[in-house]
């Protein structure tokens, strides 16, 4: 089976340890025959541009819409899904990993077209799963990001504000948890979706500025 594999890094949010075990997973299912990397920046995603030129992936830079930091589909996926369609008829399967946002017609063409839709097994699940005939079973732990609900949001808000309050000035021990508090910010910010009330705006607002303080 002739597999193309279409990942988005940035807003799926995928490390290089699981970057990598999603190619030896593949290999093990068919033979990897077009890959296509999106959301890569080449300071952000450093190690990655050291397997991208090994094997000759095709890549895409990261493209942001509206407020920084929002995790959603990167529609040129759909596209160039689409015309690897129509000019690689070799391909049998596709596997797509992607961020948030609806790909059910986009793999609902696909399929119609005969051809074998994959990704990979995460514990959360979003609108697009059913869609899918193989989830791929990785070695190393991988979670898409998911949107929060609004208590969870708030909850975590409360608790970073208040470990934030803690921190002292000086020590290195304060800078490594400062360190750790943005990482944790900037990962509830990858899972903001677009369909928010205005207490979820001013939810994610006040994180955006807790993040700017810490930094």
């Amino acid at each position: 089976m002739q597999i193309a594999l279409l990942i988005d890094i940035d807003n799926a949010k995928v490390s290089l340890p699981v970057f990598n075990n999603i190619l030896e997973q593949i290999q093990k299912v068919g033979k990897l025959a077009y890959c296509k990397v999106y959301g890569f920046n080449e300071r952000k995603h450093m190690k990655f541009d050291e397997v991208i030129e090994k094997y000759g992936f095709d890549s895409a830079p990261t493209m942001r819409y509206k407020k920084r930091a929002k995790s959603q589909l990167d529609t040129r996926m759909i596209i160039d899904a689409v015309n690897l369609y129509h000019t690689k008829h070799f391909i049998d399967a596709y596997c797509i990993i992607a961020g948030e946002g609806d790909l059910v017609p986009l793999l609902a063409f696909l399929r119609a077209g005969g051809k074998t839709l994959l990704t990979v097994k995460t514990e959360s699940e979003d609108g697009n799963d059913h869609m899918y005939d193989q989830k791929i079973e990785l070695d190393v732990h991988y979670n898409k990001p998911t949107k929060l609900s609004k208590k969870e949001l708030s909850d975590r808000l409360r608790n970073i504000s208040e470990r934030s309050s803690a921190l002292s000035d000086d020590d290195s021990t304060a800078l490594q948890q400062r360190q750790e508090l943005v990482n944790e910010i900037e990962d509830i910010l990858a899972s903001k979706g677009d369909d928010l009330d205005e207490e979820e705006e001013d939810l994610y607002n006040s994180l955006e500025d807790l993040l700017t303080i810490l930094r």
